[in-house]
């Protein structure tokens, strides 16, 4: 029925080797098609449930180029491993294309890692620098953390020998935040929990949509803003072509080389955020002259667009009706599916504490008296 109000969405429910519910995974319509409009870095988490079947919700999330969370999928497994995100990332393959564009971050979690390798070979994995200071924070000295994270290869952590474009997206506190913001529901069965989903998601659409519709700006608010302050600050600068749109931009004491044709700059700015840098805004200048404010645009990437801000919330998000209202199959009404198996032992009050994670670690609070 979901599919049914939402064509286009992305629905599977998988059964244990005993026909009893074990993993459940959907992405709505107006997801699939808002990702297509966005930078292509999704950021993977789970989150424990705590009603007494447990389980995780597994979801992975993107940013809007106004950094506003926009969710890609979620799924509902039984624990996080590596069964479990084989069958997430299988999904998400379907309608999520493996390219070198894409950068996937999480916590370092070793069956993401594994999964993403297998399932997404040509794009690139990062870990989260939040998740990864807080465990060399608690458990190394000085000297030793440097050898570390030389074993853990620079590509994962760093933005600037990531292979892929992570662009600012450096930890996964989007991820983070879905969690807050379904803490409550995680206790609720999982039908409630992906109503709340529904509702929440369909409403923030909404608010997106309209947002910026009668904006006369040709990229978003936080993204002028930068343009605005590189531009003020390339003005200080002098640039010197050397070659076809190749300049040596000097200031400040400092010498930069632009190459406006590639979309580079020896600072690095240009090539990872995708806007020209104050050093790019004085080759800018020097390669255009009088036209200058209208050529800035076609040096960023049109992720930071109006246009692609507003076509990716084209797609409403509607609410699954009520059960009296439903036409389902017969195949479908006869089907019954047991809830997954509970242990009688481990009834009764959760734990609402959260178990530290593969690699991660957290520091011990003694009471001072």
């Amino acid at each position: 029925m979901l599919e049914v109000a939402n064509p286009g969405s992305k629905t599977t429910l998988s059964l244990d080797e005993n026909g009893r519910f074990q993993y459940f995974f959907v992405s709505y319509a107006a997801w699939i098609i808002g990702f297509q409009e966005m930078r292509k870095v999704i950021v993977v988490d789970g989150a424990f449930l705590r009603s007494k079947y447990g389980g995780v919700l597994l979801s992975a999330v993107a940013q809007n180029a106004e950094n506003h969370i926009v969710p890609v999928t979620f799924c509902v497994v039984d624990k996080e491993c590596d069964v479990s995100y084989e069958y997430f990332f299988q999904n998400m393959r379907s309608f999520v294309d493996d390219t070198d564009e894409l950068c996937i971050i999480s916590d370092r979690h070793p069956s993401i890692r594994k999964m993403v390798s297998r399932i997404y070979p040509a794009s690139h994995y990062g870990c989260c620098m939040r998740h990864l200071g807080e465990n060399f924070r608690n458990k190394f000295q000085n000297s030793k953390a440097t050898e570390a994270l030389e074993l853990i290869e620079f590509h994962t952590w760093s933005r600037a020998f990531c292979p892929g474009n992570r662009y600012k997206i450096m930890t996964s506190n989007i991820a983070e935040s879905v969690k807050t913001m379904f803490d409550v529901e995680r206790e609720f069965p999982i039908v409630a929990i992906f109503d709340e989903i529904n509702r929440r998601f369909a409403l923030l659409f909404h608010l997106r949509r309209m947002e910026l519709v009668h904006s006369a700006n040709r990229f978003v608010t936080s993204i002028e803003k930068d343009i605005s302050e590189y531009v003020n600050a390339g003005n200080k600068l002098l640039a010197h072509q050397i070659a076809n749109y190749k300049f040596s931009v000097t200031g400040h004491g400092d010498v930069a080389t632009v190459n406006l044709q590639g979309r580079t700059c020896t600072c690095r700015i240009f090539d990872l955020d995708k806007i020209p840098c104050p050093h790019a805004m004085a080759a800018i200048r020097s390669q255009h002259g009088g036209n200058f404010g209208n050529q800035i645009f076609l040096y960023c990437s049109p992720y930071y667009s109006v246009e692609k801000y507003i076509m990716a919330y084209c797609q409403e998000i509607h609410p699954v009706q009520t059960e009296d209202s439903w036409v389902v199959p017969l195949d479908i009404i006869q089907r019954e599916i047991p809830p997954p198996y509970v242990d009688p032992r481990k009834l009764g009050r959760r734990t609402y504490k959260r178990w530290h994670g593969v690699g991660e670690s957290f520091p011990t609070r003694k009471n001072k008296y």
